[in-house]
């Protein structure tokens, strides 16, 4: 049966830079910000300063505020109205007071208010309205048709939103009290092209139709209360709004959210402005996000994360590793540390580069793969063992050389600028498996064919003549390396790794007979299932556990895929294909890309594909682990099932990848706040509830391996669940 393949063509793929105190912004002073182009201006405590190519230029001008309206950019400098053209400044008019904002109305018209007075222009001279209630802040004009002008409205931070009335000018309250508005603390407004006045306040946001009309803010179906601080309506009906919980966009009809941690160094955001093609400037306490978007495919961000593998995550003789930060979110600023998981985590990474090279050729994919293999390879000949596989190495030139437990860190007897990690266990060896017997099908030569086969023999022999265990140098079984029959079946100690471990041995036994032919194994493998009941462990191996535990969920998914690859009895496959869907049922919430690939991959079934490009395309450019802060949003929900075995509660249905903790495919998918704690409180109207799963290094200084997309991705495009 031919599965059908999934075109996801070219989506908006965001990014961002900030901009810090570091590059002689002075972060605490920014009243504004807009764009002339691509180019951004920010005015900063009277003074201005121009950003562009990732670059800072000061200009002697001391500009208090920055407006751009209709095409055009004003500065408020002093008392006068400026227009910048070209970084040109140019003087249009002056006033007694300092100009606070200015309105181009629907029809064209200019308004402008300062400190104390409302002006329209009129035959390029402004002239004067009507005083202003006290602490004006914002104004909005609809059009300069009414006799009595009743479409101008200003927020005041203390008489709340006041619209203009009457042949004799004053403002006509719009009380809370008596109208749909929502607090008499008005921090932005602006009228869309339809001429619905938005107003932003204290307390959330809301829509007048400037009669009696209101739609409420909770009517929005996921816009959360709290303080709107700013907002900006493009010239094609998008909506950006800066709320004390992040950014807010309202684009082809859907709300998103860029909030704290990936996309901004502070919940708050005090301002923002929006560039013709649609970049985005946010003003926080802690500096300014530039938030980019540009179309791409699945293929070329694939192709930056290749990159990015070989460059920032690849550690000596070939191990992906997670890079270190000593900087926050600088990836320049990294290291490259030894992991407990270095030959799982090398083989998810040999893996995808193997799919890479068999759907096109490339050599660069087939030398990185040999390279992982070989390193790979090292891990069993390091330790003196025949079979034994250490978990890491380090040399001397390493900052944590002969740091660690030294029970289990060993010095080469060979060699003294080399040591090695043991107590391995079974993941370890789930990432050997995986990757040599995909290395021996896609990429090996025959010289390479026979020494994998070599290497895999010893391995499985060692697990064999030692009663189904991974024995260290110490002659101990390690701790978690354990598919023995006695103690999986009749100790209820690992009553969780019964179905788990015996999808475990099975697939590594499949995985051996396939690359050596030696008939012994294939015994071996049917005496578990006919003795031991094997294939009924792995039935329904998963254990539910109310998404609490992850860690077997990810080998889980790599074992199960070379066991039926490699299983020729169809009966056979029917029985561990119900342990695959069981388990893919109960983590289809995560809509996980190797999840849903893996299944698609080896059954005919449907996949949600969809979902799995869809995450493909949410994930970071950087593939840091940012903290994030969600709990004010209105659209999850909370799953408290965990606590009543003292685990925090956590999200019911994870958020899109963006807003996620960037996590392995072994990590917690349902976090909704994660090193963010000292914001938790920053609002205490809108947050949900405190924050889970504190502590968790989510902090900016870590980043994930580039395998979380690689492997779906190019195991899907090999598979043809993919096909761009």
């Amino acid at each position: 049966m031919k599965k059908p393949t999934l075109n996801f063509g070219e989506f908006t793929q965001y990014d961002k830079v900030f901009i810090t105190s570091d590059m002689g912004i002075d972060v605490e002073n920014v009243a504004s910000v807009a764009f002339e182009g691509e180019t951004l201006y920010i005015a900063e405590a009277d003074s201005l300063s121009v950003y562009a190519d990732g670059k800072i230029k000061k200009i002697q001008a001391k500009v208090s505020k920055l407006f751009t309206r209709k095409g055009r950019l004003f500065a408020a400098v002093g008392n006068s109205l400026c227009e910048i053209k070209k970084g040109k400044i140019t003087r249009l008019a002056d006033f007694s007071a300092p100009v606070i904002d200015i309105s181009v109305a629907l029809d064209k018209s200019l308004w402008l208010i300062t400190e104390n007075e409302l002006f329209l222009m009129e035959n390029d001279e402004f002239t004067k309205i009507v005083d202003l209630p006290e602490a004006t802040v914002c104004l909005a004009a609809r059009d300069n048709k009414s006799k009595y002008g009743e479409t101008v409205y200003v927020g005041s931070l203390v008489e709340g939103l006041m619209s203009m009335k009457g042949k004799r000018r004053h403002w006509a309250e719009l009380l809370p009290d008596v109208t749909g508005v929502l607090s008499q603390k008005i921090n932005c407004i602006a009228i869309d092209a339809l001429g619905h006045l938005w107003v932003g306040s204290d307390d959330g946001l809301n829509i007048y139709d400037g009669k009696n009309y209101w739609f409420n803010g909770n009517d929005f179906y996921s816009v959360p209360d709290g303080s709107f601080n700013d907002m900006f309506f493009a010239e094609d009906g998008k909506k950006y709004f800066a709320t004390n919980t992040g950014i807010i966009t309202l684009i082809e009809g859907k709300i998103s959210y860029f909030s704290f941690g990936v996309w901004l160094m502070h919940p708050t955001v005090t301002r923002l402005a929006v560039s013709d093609k649609g970049t985005i400037a946010a003003v926080t306490p802690r500096g300014i996000s530039l938030i980019t978007s540009k179309e791409m495919t699945l293929e070329v961000k694939a192709n930056h994360y290749d990159e990015m593998a070989v460059k920032y995550f690849t550690r000596n003789e070939g191990y992906q590793v997670d890079r270190i930060l000593r900087k926050y979110g600088d990836l320049e600023s990294g290291w490259l540390p030894n992991s407990d998981n270095d030959g799982l985590f090398t083989g998810l990474y040999c893996a995808s580069q193997c799919f890479r090279y068999a759907v096109t050729g490339d050599e660069k994919a087939k030398a990185n793969a040999k390279r992982a293999v070989d390193a790979m390879i090292i891990l069993t000949e390091v330790t003196g063992k025949s079979g034994f596989t250490a978990r890491a190495t380090r040399h001397s030139h390493e900052e944590n050389f002969l740091t660690g437990n030294r029970e289990e860190w060993h010095v080469c007897e060979d060699n003294p600028e080399m040591e090695w990690l043991g107590e391995t266990s079974s993941d370890e060896m789930t990432g050997h498996y995986f990757a040599y017997g995909i290395y021996y099908d896609l990429v090996a030569d025959k010289k390479e064919k026979a020494k994998i086969a070599e290497v895999v023999r010893k391995i499985t022999d060692h697990i064999l003549e030692n009663n189904f265990h991974l024995c260290d140098v110490d002659g101990v079984p390690t701790t978690w390396a354990n598919w023995e029959p006695e103690l999986l079946n009749n100790d209820d100690r690992w009553f969780y790794e019964r179905g788990t471990n015996s999808l475990e041995i099975l697939s590594f036994l499949k995985t051996t007979y396939h690359v050596t032919g030696d008939e012994k194994y294939n015994e071996v493998f049917d005496m578990l299932i006919k003795k031991y009941h094997y294939a009924m462990n792995c039935i329904q191996y998963k254990v539910e556990d109310g998404h609490v535990a992850h860690i077997d969920d990810q080998l889980d998914f790599i074992n199960i895929y070379p066991l039926l690859m490699y299983t020729d009895s169809a009966a056979q496959k029917e029985i561990f294909k119900m342990g695959l869907t069981h388990h893919w049922q109960y983590e289809r919430v995560e809509r996980s890309p190797f999840f849903n690939i893996v299944y698609g991959s080896i059954t005919n079934n449907y996949c949600d594909i969809e979902n799995a490009a869809k995450s493909l395309s949410e994930m970071t450019m950087d593939l840091i682990r940012w903290p994030v802060f969600n709990s004010h949003r209105k659209d999850i929900v909370w799953d408290t099932e965990q606590e009543g075995t003292g685990v925090p509660a956590q999200l019911k249905y994870p958020l899109e990848y963006s807003a996620r903790v960037f996590v392995n495919y072994d990590g917690n998918q349902f976090v909704c706040d994660s090193g963010a704690e000292e914001f938790v409180d920053i609002n205490t109207k809108v947050v949900n509830r405190t924050a889970t799963l504190p502590g968790t290094g989510d902090n900016g200084t870590r980043a994930m391996m580039p395998y979380n997309y690689l492997l779906p991705y190019w195991m899907g495009r090999y598979h043809g669940l993919l096909g761009d």
